[in-house]
């Protein structure tokens, strides 16, 4: 399978960032150790890169078609993204209710990092395409 210059370069980006919001959690571990590290963040980040990668190949092809296309694809994938996410939320503070402030904190820096390069790298690729 080929993917597009633009889809490979949102999945180089988007890992390293994924690798760095891993990292963030024990980064800040040993700067406030009073801070609990909760084991599921890195598969927070692994859950919010792969839904958001998939939702990018998506939303990058449709780019290339009609705009009205575009326009569905990209606010079908946005909430369907939005649906999952409020999901995995519910399901680990309803299951683990002591570190739910921590969790929802994190998750929420999680969502707009990725959220804001999502949008930056198919802001970049429409302007390209025009």
């Amino acid at each position: 399978m080929k993917f597009s210059k633009s889809f490979s370069q949102f999945m180089l980006v988007s890992g390293s960032v994924a690798l760095l919001c891993i990292a963030a959690p024990f980064i800040a571990h040993q700067l406030v150790p009073d801070l609990v590290l909760l084991p599921v963040l890195p598969f927070s980040v692994l859950f919010i890169f792969l839904a958001s990668s998939v939702s990018h190949y998506f939303v990058s092809n449709a780019i290339s078609g009609r705009p009205q296309s575009f326009i569905n694809v990209f606010m079908g994938s946005m909430g369907i993204k939005l649906a999952l996410y409020f999901a995995f939320i519910i399901i680990y503070v309803f299951t683990h209710n002591s570190d739910a402030v921590s969790f929802l904190l994190w998750f929420m820096t999680y969502y707009v990092v990725f959220t804001g390069l999502d949008i930056g790298f198919l802001l970049s690729q429409n302007s390209k395409k025009n």
